[in-house]
C-alpha cells in the first residue's frame, strides 16, 4: 500500500508548476530564494532541471507567494505557463490529432507536469466539463491551485488550437477578494465565483478542433517517454490517499472496514493518515459533503434518503453536519443552486 499512495512528503513535484510564479516574481523583484528555498534557485531565479520537492515544501512557498501576489495570483500564474512548462508531455500533446486527444493525453500524464490538483474531463452530450479535484486535503490552498491549474490548461489549449478555443463558462470556488474582471479577461467568458467545485465548460465542437501537426509516431514515442518518467520518479499507478478514499465512494465508514478494503492493517492506515497530517474523520466528512452536494445538485431525492445514503443516523444529523461544513442548510443549498441554474 505504501508504494501506491502519493504522500505530501514525497519529493515528486518538479519545477514546472512554479514557472508562472517565478516569472511574476522576477518581474516584481520578489526575493525568490527566500520564498522558494527548496527549489535551489540561482541568482537569476531559475531552478535546476532535476529538482523535485514535496507537497509540504511546495505549499509553504505557495502560501508565501500568494500572500505577496494577492487574490488573483492563481489566474496570473496559470496564464504565464505554456507548453514547455509541461515538460516531456508537451511533445505528446502537440502530436495528437485533435484538442480532445491532446487534453486526454495531458490529463493522463498531468503528474509529470507537477499537477497539485487532479484535472478531470467529463464529456456530456453537447459540452464537456473540466473539473479541478483536490489531490490532498488542503482547504487553505485549494482555491489558488484550482485557478492556477485551470488557467494553465486553457493557456496550453490556446497554444494548441489558437482562437478556435472558446469557453462557455468558468466556475471557481469561493474567493471574495478575487477580481472577476481579471478572470474574465483571461478566460474570455463569464466567470462565477462561489461555486462548490472549480471547473470550466467547453463545447464538444471546440474539443473536436483538429490540430495542425498530428504525428502518430511522435505521439507513441512521447507516451513511452512519459511512462518512463513516471516510473523513474516512482509515480506509476500512484494516487493520493484522498483519491483512494474517493474511489471507495464513502461506502466504508469505519477505520477497520476501510483498512480491510485497502488491504492493510489499521496501524498502517493510521500511519498513512498521520503522514498526511489529517484524521480519517476529517477526510471522510469532506468526502460525504462532496457527495451530498452532488446529490443535492443533480437529484431530487429527499433529505432522508440522502442522509441514509451517506450513513447519517437521520436527516437531522445530516442537516447539522451540512450546515456546519457549507454554512447553508441542504434545502437552502439546493434552492440556491436551482436559482443559479435558472438565471443561466
Amino acid at each position: 500500500m505504501n508504494n501506491k499512495v502519493l504522500s505530501v512528503q514525497d519529493a515528486v513535484f518538479p519545477a514546472h508548476p512554479f514557472s508562472g510564479l517565478l516569472a511574476i516574481g522576477r518581474e516584481r523583484d520578489w526575493r525568490l530564494q527566500e520564498i522558494f528555498p527548496a527549489l535551489g534557485l540561482d541568482v537569476d531565479g531559475l531552478a535546476p532541471e532535476d529538482v523535485r520537492v514535496s507537497y509540504t515544501q511546495a505549499r509553504e512557498s505557495l502560501l508565501k507567494a500568494r500572500h505577496q501576489g494577492g487574490a488573483d495570483l492563481g489566474i496570473l500564474s496559470g496564464a504565464r505557463k505554456s507548453l514547455p512548462a509541461l515538460g516531456v508531455m508537451a511533445s505528446g500533446m502537440l502530436a495528437q490529432a485533435s484538442l480532445a486527444e491532446a487534453m486526454h493525453f495531458g490529463l493522463e500524464y498531468q503528474l509529470i507536469a507537477g499537477a497539485m490538483v487532479q484535472l478531470q474531463l467529463e464529456q456530456g452530450e453537447h459540452s464537456s466539463v473540466l473539473t479541478a479535484r483536490p489531490l490532498f486535503d488542503d482547504s487553505e490552498l485549494q482555491d489558488f491551485l484550482d485557478a492556477d491549474h485551470l488557467a494553465t490548461a486553457i493557456n496550453v489549449s490556446r497554444a494548441l488550437c489558437g482562437p478556435a478555443l472558446q469557453i462557455e463558462r468558468v466556475e471557481l470556488r469561493g474567493n471574495s477578494r478575487a477580481s472577476r474582471a481579471v478572470a474574465e479577461d483571461f478566460f474570455c467568458c463569464p466567470v462565477i465565483y462561489g461555486a462548490d467545485d472549480s471547473r470550466l465548460i467547453v463545447s464538444n465542437n471546440v474539443l473536436a478542433t483538429q490540430l495542425i501537426n498530428p504525428d502518430p509516431g511522435l505521439a507513441a514515442d512521447s507516451k513511452m517517454r512519459c511512462d518512463a518518467e513516471l516510473a523513474a520518479v516512482g509515480l506509476t499507478g500512484k494516487q493520493s490517499l484522498l483519491h483512494q478514499l474517493v474511489g471507495l465512494q464513502c461506502e466504508f465508514h469505519s477505520v477497520p472496514e476501510l483498512a480491510q478494503v485497502l488491504g492493510i492493517s489499521e496501524r498502517s492506515l493510521h500511519r498513512l493518515l498521520a503522514r498526511e497530517g489529517c484524521s480519517y474523520f476529517q477526510i471522510a466528512e469532506s468526502l460525504r459533503m462532496e457527495k451530498a452536494r452532488h446529490l443535492l445538485r443533480n437529484t431530487s431525492i429527499s433529505l432522508d434518503d440522502i442522509a441514509a445514503q451517506l450513513h447519517y443516523s437521520d436527516s437531522r444529523s445530516f442537516r447539522r453536519a451540512f450546515k456546519r461544513a457549507v454554512n447553508l442548510t441542504p434545502s437552502e443549498f439546493r434552492q440556491q443552486y436551482e436559482s443559479r441554474t435558472v438565471q443561466r
